[in-house]
């Protein structure tokens, strides 16, 4: 059920009439609601995949429960590392056990092995990444005595499997969001209003622009041999802008949808095509996870405690887990390394922090190029595809750019759309809140006229139709 089908636009009407009209009296009744709602949602793929969601909350509840209330810290210890094996097992089972089976003969290989590897029939149940990283969260912040752990069940299972964000974040920790289970909710219109804008934002920004990014960049990358020059450049400038925009439209609806029920979840991109450092980009692209890796992963392996070299490495092994957390591919391993990379020397070694207007300019164009070229590994399908685009990339061939799925009006039409976008994010940088409030406070048509046109533009300018993929990208880790 994606959000931009009209399955989820039904489920969401009746979702959320039923909520206000009749489930909302009792905070228990309501999250029991909300549950059985979330849980619809994620079995609308596959219902059998839902043993695996009750499986990852029945052990983060329970394992929880048990390190708050022991003292010995062998034991507080053994059910931390209980709760990890079960909570990482299932996820290195059902998203690497055929990568690592693979990299495994193929390793063998190297020493004249000729066995061929012949993949597992295992399904990757869709966001798992993203709830065992809220799964584990918990737990870990009951073991750093961060958190207290709730005693409501239904609570904390409504909490790990709330619909909005359960198949691609913001992944939330359970000191912000889980008590907002246990508090009333009362109708508010400005939050409603405010919530239906973010959505309608997020499907124009997916349909409209991603989703038309995404014909290009998919005829590119399905046939990286025969494309030169100036056509591979500009498909690796179209995906570095789809990705973001797929991913924060992603955001901005889950965002919204959950204000549509009183909940509020944590801003996940903050123009992050503005950034002029490479630790400047990372707190401002997928926030919850970079976060999630800095709190969990970055502290505990010292951080920047111990020494510089010890800071570059610990930035390097994340940033390399975090490109396997994206992807069972080595190509996302390389992604993640590369970033890592680029953090270490480029912000770590020569403090890259500029000051003047034409200084920031250049460092924000570096630091996007940079980032877009490791894209490449992102998107190619194999690492030979990767090689073969990073030699593809040039100035030449400009009369082969119409040739991918884009006649010259369509060409610039898009140009233009990317261009506005980034016009309107300088001009609200750093006063987002306070040009929200005044267009909610604006003439009452002004408003209503940009609702129509927003949804109007929406509905004739978006991309569908046979052969359209319109699934969100991370959707997929």
């Amino acid at each position: 059920m994606l959000f931009n089908s009209f399955s989820f636009g039904f489920f969401l009407i009746i979702t959320y009439l039923l909520y206000w009209l009749i489930f909302n009296r009792n905070i228990k009744i309501r999250n029991l609601f909300i549950l059985a709602a979330s849980y619809f949602f994620y079995g609308f793929w596959n219902w059998k995949l839902l043993l695996l969601i009750i499986v990852v909350s029945t052990t983060d509840f329970l394992f929880g429960y048990l390190i708050h209330h022991e003292e010995r810290n062998p034991r507080r210890k053994l059910y931390l590392a209980t709760s990890l094996i079960i909570n990482l097992g299932i996820l290195g089972f059902f998203k690497y056990c055929n990568f690592f089976i693979e990299s495994f003969y193929a390793l063998l290989g190297l020493f004249g092995t000729t066995d061929q590897f012949t993949p597992l029939n295992i399904i990757l149940p869709v966001g798992i990444s993203f709830y065992t990283f809220q799964g584990l969260s918990y737990v870990l912040d009951i073991y750093y005595r961060k958190f207290e752990p709730t005693k409501d069940v239904v609570a904390f299972f409504a909490f790990l499997s709330f619909f909005p964000q359960l198949i691609a974040g913001p992944i939330e920790r359970a000191r912000d969001l889980l008590p907002q289970f246990s508090t009333p909710k009362a109708f508010d219109y400005d939050t409603t209003r405010k919530g239906l804008f973010l959505i309608a934002v997020g499907l124009f920004k997916k349909i409209v622009i991603a989703d038309r990014l995404a014909i290009y960049v998919d005829s590119v990358f399905g046939d990286v041999a025969n494309v030169h020059g100036l056509p591979a450049l500009m498909a690796v400038v179209f995906f570095t802008f789809q990705l973001y925009l797929d991913f924060s439209a992603y955001s901005q609806i889950a965002i919204g949808t959950a204000r549509l029920f009183g909940f509020k979840l944590s801003t996940n991109f903050n123009k992050p095509y503005l950034a002029t450092s490479f630790k400047d980009f990372w707190a401002r692209w997928h926030i919850t996870l970079t976060n999630w890796f800095r709190d969990y992963l970055y502290f505990p392996l010292g951080g920047n405690r111990k020494g510089k070299i010890r800071t570059y490495l610990n930035v390097i092994i994340v940033f390399t887990v975090s490109g396997l957390w994206h992807g069972a591919s080595w190509n996302f391993v390389i992604w993640g390394f590369l970033n890592g990379i680029f953090l270490a020397i480029f912000d770590k070694a020569f403090h890259l922090k500029p000051q003047k207007v034409l200084a920031k300019i250049g460092c924000c164009l570096f630091v996007t190029s940079l980032w877009g070229l490791s894209l490449i590994f992102f998107r190619a399908n194999s690492f030979a595809d990767a090689i073969t685009m990073f030699g593809n990339l040039g100035f030449g061939n400009a009369a082969d750019l119409l040739h991918h799925g884009y006649d010259l009006i369509e060409f610039k039409f898009t140009l233009s759309l990317l261009v506005g976008l980034m016009l309107i994010e300088l001009l609200i940088k750093n006063r987002q809140e306070k040009v929200e409030d005044f267009f909610f406070n604006s003439f009452f048509p002004l408003r209503w006229l940009t609702y129509f046109i927003l949804v109007l533009a929406t509905i004739y300018l978006g991309v569908y139709g046979v052969g359209s993929d319109n699934t969100f990208i991370y959707f997929q880790f």
